[in-house]
C-alpha cells in the first residue's frame, strides 16, 4: 500500500475532517451541506483526498452558482466543482479489480444505489471504499454487484496544454491555431467525408455521359436500369456523407463558439484592472463579440467552399481524362479567379479596417451618450449630440457603402469569369467534337465538371469581405490571448500567507496615460502595522488613487510601493486584494442576497457576526425592515434598489466583517459621517489602532485627529507628510490664507 493511500485512509478513518468541512460550508450559508447529503459528503471527501490544504474561499468560489443556496448537489455539480478547482474528470467502466491505485481516490457511481469514494488498496491489494451514508471504510462498495462507472481526477496542468504560452512558444502556433489542434479528429472526419463526397459527385457527370454515349447514341436501353440503380446508390451514399459532414461542422462551430467565448470572457476578467479600465465599454463588448465572425465562418458556406477547393483537383483530373485539352479552360479560369481574389483582397482589407474603426466610434459614442443622457439634457446639448451622431453615422455609412461597392464589383467580375468559362467550354468542346477528339456526352459531362470546379472559387471571391473580417477577428483573439492575465503573472510572483500591515511609498508618481497630467508626484510616507493614516486634499488630488495603488488596481508611473517590505510589483495581485478590506467611495454589489454580499468579505461570518457588523454600520434596522431581510436580492436592475446611504453603510459592514490587517476607506459622505454610522466608525477606528493598519481618505478634522500621521495631497505641488498635529496646523494656516 502506497504512502499516499495510507495518508488518505488516515484522514477518512474517523470522518471528523469531513464533518468539519461540512460544518464550515454550512456556516458560510450553504445549509444543504449536512451529514445526510450524499453528494455533498462525496465532494468534501474527494477534496480532502485530492487537495487537503484547499482553502474554504477557493472551494466556495468553485461551487456551482446557487442564488438561494438551497439546491442540493448532484453528480454534475460535483464534477463541475472539481473542474473549477483545476482537475480533469475522466470516466471509466467500473472494473474495480483492474483499477490503477495511482489514479485514486475516485468517485464510484453504481448502476443502482448511492455513490461512494474509492480510497486505495491495502497491503494485500484489496480496495477500500468510503460510504458517505454510514461514514465507514469497508472493502465492499455500496452496490454489491460492483457495476457502474468510476470517475478519476487528475490535476490540470495549464502549461502543458497546446494553447499555453509555453507550448505555443515551442510550436510557433498562434493561440487560435493551437486551439484548432484540439479538433484535429473532427477536421479529419469532415475532410474524409468531403473526399468521399467529391468522388461520388463524379458519378453524376459520368452517368450523363454514359446515357448520351451508350444508351441514346447506341440505342441500348437495356443498360439504362443498371445505370439508374447505380445513380440511386450514389445518391444514398452522398446523403449519408453530407449528413456526417454537416453534423461535424455544426458541432465544430458550436464547440468553438462556446470555448472561445468563455475563454475571451475569462481572459478579460483576469486582465490587470489598468488594462481593462483603459478601454471603453464598447471596446470590451467588441472583444467578446469578435468571435461571432469566426463562428459564422465555420457554420456557413464560405468554410464549405474552402473545404471543397482542394478536392477540385479530382474534377480537373476527370475533365482531363474524358475531354483532353478542354481541361485548359477551367485551369485558365482558376488563374483568373486567383488574380481577382488577390486584387479584391488588397482593396477590401483597407476598407474593412476603416469600417471597423467607424463602427467602433459610433458604437462607443452611443454607449457614452446613454451613460451621460441626464447631463446632455441638463446642459441643453441634445441637438449638438444628434448632429455629432449624424456625422459619425454618415462616415460609417460611406465606408460601408465603399465596402459594399467593392464586394459587388468583385462578385460581378467573378460571375463574368464563370459565364466566360461556360462559353469557352462550349465553343472549345464543339471544336473538339468536330475534330473527333471527344463525344457529345463527354462535352455535357465536362460542362457539369467545369461548373463544379469553378463554384467554390467563385464563392471564395464573393466572400472576400467576410474572409477579411474572419482574419481580423482571429488576429484580435490572438492578440488578446497573448496578453498575460494576473493569474499567469502570479506564477512567478510571491504570495504573502498573511499580512502584517506595513505599507510604504517611496517617491511615487502617478499620471493617467503617458501624456496625461501628473496626479501627484514624489509621494513618500510609511505606515507601520497598526498605524492610522489620514489622507486629505482637494478634489482630484488623488486620494482614492493612493488606495487603488495599494490594492494594485492601478500602477504607479514611477516610485516604489512596498507592503510588508515586499515590492507590490512582485506580489500576487489577486491574493493580495483578498487580504485587504476596502470601502470604496461608490460601493458595488453582486447579484444575490444581502447576506451573500456581506459574506464575500468573510465566508465564515456567522449570523451574529453579520448582525454586529450591520449594527456598527447603522444598517441593521433598515435591513430588517425589508420584507425579506438579509435574504433580499440586490445587485441587479430588477432586484431591490438600495439607497446610496444604505449601500455605503453595507459597504462599511462588509469591511467590518473582513478580518484583514489592512483597511482602506475612501472618502465617505459627510451626512453619513455626522450620523450614528459616522460616530460608530470613529469609535471603531480608535479601537482598531494598533491592531489594523488603516488608511482613511477624509477632509474632516475630527477624523484626522484620530490619525498617527497625515498625508496632504496638493495636486501639482509636492505632497506634504507629517505628524497629525503638524499637518493640522499647516492645514489651518492654509485655510486662513485662502480666506
Amino acid at each position: 500500500m502506497s504512502t499516499s493511500s495510507n495518508a488518505a485512509m488516515a484522514r477518512f478513518a474517523d470522518s471528523q475532517p469531513i464533518l468539519n468541512m461540512l460544518q464550515l460550508l454550512s456556516q458560510s450559508g450553504r445549509k444543504h451541506f449536512t451529514e445526510t447529503s450524499v453528494w455533498e459528503v462525496c465532494l468534501c471527501s474527494l477534496i480532502l483526498g485530492l487537495e487537503p490544504k484547499c482553502s474554504l474561499q477557493k472551494l466556495l468560489e468553485a461551487l456551482p452558482y446557487d442564488p438561494d443556496h438551497t439546491r442540493m448537489l448532484d453528480e454534475i455539480d460535483v464534477l463541475n466543482t472539481l473542474a473549477h478547482l483545476g482537475y480533469i474528470c475522466r470516466p471509466a467502466p467500473a472494473e474495480l479489480e483492474d483499477i490503477d491505485e495511482r489514479l485514486l481516490p475516485g468517485l464510484f457511481i453504481p448502476s443502482a444505489g448511492d455513490p461512494c469514494i474509492v480510497l486505495g488498496r491495502d497491503a494485500e491489494g484489496v480496495l477500500h471504499f468510503y460510504d458517505p451514508l454510514s461514514k465507514l471504510i469497508s472493502t465492499v462498495p455500496p452496490s454489491v454487484d460492483g457495476e457502474g462507472r468510476i470517475w478519476f481526477f487528475q490535476r490540470y496542468d495549464e502549461s502543458r496544454q497546446p494553447t499555453s504560452a509555453f507550448m505555443r512558444k515551442g510550436s510557433g502556433h498562434s493561440w487560435f491555431r493551437a486551439l484548432l489542434g484540439r479538433f484535429s479528429g473532427t477536421f479529419a472526419q469532415v475532410m474524409t467525408a468531403g473526399l468521399i463526397l467529391n468522388l461520388i459527385a463524379l458519378a453524376t457527370p459520368l452517368f450523363i455521359m454514359l446515357v448520351y454515349d451508350r444508351v441514346i447514341a447506341a440505342g441500348a436501353l437495356d443498360t439504362l436500369p443498371m445505370l439508374v440503380i447505380g445513380a440511386f446508390v450514389a445518391i444514398g451514399f452522398e446523403w449519408r456523407m453530407r449528413h456526417i459532414r454537416t453534423t461535424g461542422l455544426s458541432w465544430l462551430a458550436g464547440r468553438l463558439d462556446n470555448i472561445v467565448g468563455n475563454k475571451i470572457f475569462a481572459h478579460l476578467i483576469g486582465l490587470s484592472p489598468t488594462l481593462i479600465e483603459s478601454a471603453s465599454i464598447s471596446a470590451q463588448i467588441a472583444r467578446i463579440k469578435t468571435f461571432e465572425a469566426v463562428r459564422d465562418f465555420f457554420s456557413g458556406s464560405a468554410f464549405l467552399s474552402f473545404l471543397e477547393a482542394p478536392f477540385m483537383l479530382l474534377a480537373v483530373a476527370a475533365v482531363a481524362f474524358i475531354a483532353g485539352p478542354l481541361v485548359f479552360v477551367p485551369l485558365a479560369m482558376l488563374a483568373g479567379y486567383l488574380c481577382l481574389f488577390l486584387w479584391a483582397r488588397s482593396r477590401i482589407r483597407v476598407t474593412i479596417r476603416l469600417a471597423a474603426k467607424a463602427s467602433s466610434a459610433r458604437q462607443q459614442f452611443t454607449i457614452e451618450s446613454f451613460e451621460k443622457l441626464s447631463v446632455i439634457r441638463g446642459h441643453g446639448l441634445a441637438d449638438k449630440w444628434q448632429e455629432k451622431f449624424r456625422h459619425l453615422s454618415g462616415r460609417e455609412m460611406m465606408v460601408h457603402f465603399q465596402l459594399g461597392w467593392l464586394g459587388m464589383v468583385t462578385e460581378s467580375l467573378a460571375h463574368a469569369l464563370t459565364v466566360l468559362a461556360v462559353v469557352a467550354t462550349v465553343g472549345f468542346g464543339v471544336h473538339l467534337i468536330w475534330a473527333g477528339v471527344m463525344s457529345s456526352g463527354a462535352l455535357v459531362a465536362s460542362m457539369i465538371l467545369v461548373w463544379r470546379i469553378l463554384t467554390p472559387f467563385y464563392s471564395l471571391c464573393t466572400m472576400v469581405p467576410r474572409l477579411e473580417q474572419l482574419r481580423n477577428s482571429v488576429q484580435q483573439v490572438n492578440q488578446l490571448m497573448d496578453i498575460e492575465t494576473e493569474a499567469e503573472q502570479a506564477r512567478s510572483f510571491s504570495q504573502l500567507p498573511s499580512l502584517k500591515g506595513a505599507i510604504s511609498f517611496h517617491r511615487v508618481c502617478l499620471r493617467y496615460g503617458e501624456e496625461g497630467d501628473v496626479v501627484f508626484d514624489d509621494l513618500t510616507f510609511e505606515a507601520k502595522p497598526g498605524d492610522l493614516i489620514a489622507i486629505t486634499g482637494g478634489n482630484g488630488t488623488g486620494k482614492a488613487s493612493v488606495l487603488k495603488l495599494i490594492k494594485i488596481l492601478s500602477r504607479p508611473s514611477d516610485g516604489i510601493i512596498r507592503i510588508d517590505d515586499f515590492d507590490v510589483r512582485q506580489l500576487d495581485a489577486p491574493a493580495l486584494r483578498r487580504q485587504i478590506a476596502y470601502v470604496p467611495k461608490t460601493p458595488h454589489f453582486f447579484h444575490g442576497s444581502i447576506a451573500q454580499n456581506l459574506r464575500y468579505a468573510n465566508p465564515m461570518a456567522s449570523e451574529t457576526d453579520i448582525q454586529n457588523a450591520l449594527e456598527l454600520a447603522d444598517a441593521d434596522q433598515e435591513i430588517m425592515a425589508l420584507p425579506q431581510g438579509l435574504d433580499t436580492i440586490i445587485g441587479m436592475h430588477d432586484a431591490h434598489q438600495l439607497t446610496s446611504s444604505l449601500a455605503t453603510r453595507l459597504s462599511l459592514a462588509r469591511a467590518y466583517l473582513q478580518p484583514s490587517a489592512i483597511l482602506l476607506i475612501d472618502e465617505l459622505p459627510n451626512s453619513l459621517l455626522s450620523d450614528k454610522a459616522g460616530r460608530n466608525l470613529k469609535e471603531y477606528l480608535a479601537r482598531s489602532k494598533g491592531r489594523r493598519t488603516i488608511l482613511l481618505c477624509t477632509y474632516r478634522e475630527d477624523f484626522m485627529k484620530l490619525a498617527d500621521s497625515i498625508v496632504w495631497l496638493r495636486g501639482a505641488e509636492r505632497p506634504v507628510v507629517g505628524s497629525r498635529d503638524t499637518i493640522l496646523t499647516s492645514l489651518q494656516e492654509h485655510m486662513e490664507l485662502a480666506a
